[in-house]
């Protein structure tokens, strides 16, 4: 028993010892073993050319000190082979770019990582440059447009009475502003518009309605899913329009407006795509009320309730040269309130990009 513990102490004496040097000479030889244990017959390295190198001195840059290595070993044939670019190995250009193959057997460790840290170090400074042009890249950009549009208007409360009529906008304008900043792929859109309204033709004794401007603002976030084309977008739409306060045309028999202020959610998606050449963009977007707010246009008014509910909007717009586009608009409200709101509106435009 006691020489039966002996024995397995010197085994486990001897496998430490072992593991030890197996060690030592792995951390000497890493890059070497690693490539003779995996059957690699060259490391291949892209290199730089000094002013005044030979072959031979970028070969030095990479293998032991006490190498002896004549043109005719394997690497050196196969580093010639492979950089049929190079017109004189007797006189290379400074700056030219070579494909080297290194023997492991002929590696030196502490030279390879020192190629490797000087390599990080030149990538870190690409990223540094490529972040820093990117800040030198920020794009803003501005567009105006004008619009016209057409629809339908209906306002019914069940009670009192109902309104229906041919809703058109001669004119819109606007200014739309898309940030692209320096860091990221997200792009941050605003826009500005009014609108004056035009009641061509209504069920009420009185034609050719003047309404309010409506005002209408937003801001959204644009963030792209790779690999897929779309971008999705989120933000808020304001919207300040005119309706008709049923109350007080009903005991007046007068028309009067309410003034109402809407902050929608808005979430989307936009699509560009290529048609005849010709680059287009399509956005489509749900947006529902979460804050409202109504100022009567009728003193006397019994119903003080505000107006909520949703909207959703189709928009087309074509590019026909580099500044100059042509636009298509869809947009659809429903709305709770005082009284029942349905607005469609079609509307085709264009604008100008600076």
């Amino acid at each position: 028993m006691k020489y039966r513990n002996l024995i397995l102490i010197f085994l486990m004496s001897l496998f430490f010892c072992h593991f030890s040097f197996a060690q030592k000479s792995s951390s000497a030889n890493g890059l070497s073993k690693l490539a003779q244990r995996k059957g690699v017959k060259f490391v291949k390295a892209k290199v730089i050319v000094y002013e005044g190198e030979t072959l031979a001195d970028i070969l030095r840059r990479f293998v032991k000190d006490d190498s002896v290595i004549f043109k005719d070993e394997a690497m050196v044939q196969k580093t010639l082979k492979n950089n049929p670019q190079v017109k004189n190995w007797r006189n290379l250009k400074t700056g030219e770019v070579i494909k080297v193959y290194l023997d492991p057997k002929f590696l030196d460790p502490k030279k390879v990582d020192k190629f490797r840290n000087k390599v990080k170090k030149v990538a870190k400074n690409i990223r540094k440059n490529i972040k820093k042009k990117k800040k030198k890249n920020e794009v803003k950009k501005f567009s105006v447009f004008y619009m016209a549009s057409m629809g339908d208007f209906a306002q019914k409360n069940e009670s009192l009475a109902e309104i229906e009529f041919k809703q058109n906008s001669p004119v819109t304008l606007g200014l739309m502003h898309t940030y692209f900043p320096k860091n990221g792929d997200y792009t941050i859109a605003t826009s500005a518009y009014f609108s004056y309204l035009l009641a061509a033709s209504t069920n009420t004794e009185d034609d050719n309605v003047s309404l309010p401007l409506e005002i209408g603002l937003n801001a959204y976030y644009q963030y792209p899913l790779y690999g897929s084309g779309y971008y999705l977008y989120g933000g808020a739409d304001f919207e300040k329009f005119n309706t008709f306060n049923i109350e007080g045309i009903e005991s007046n028999n007068e028309i009067s407006f309410d003034e109402n202020q809407l902050l929608y959610l808005t979430a989307g998606f936009s699509k560009t795509f290529a048609l005849f050449k010709k680059k287009f963009l399509f956005k489509g977007s749900f947006s529902h009320s979460v804050v409202s707010s109504r100022t009567s246009g009728f003193a006397d008014e019994t119903d003080d309730a505000a107006y909520s509910g949703y909207k959703v909007m189709g928009f087309l717009l074509g590019k026909v040269s580099k500044s100059f586009f042509l636009s298509t608009l869809l947009k659809y409200h429903v709305l709770t309130g005082p009284s029942d709101v349905n607005i469609l509106r079609v509307g085709v435009g264009c604008g100008y990009l600076f």
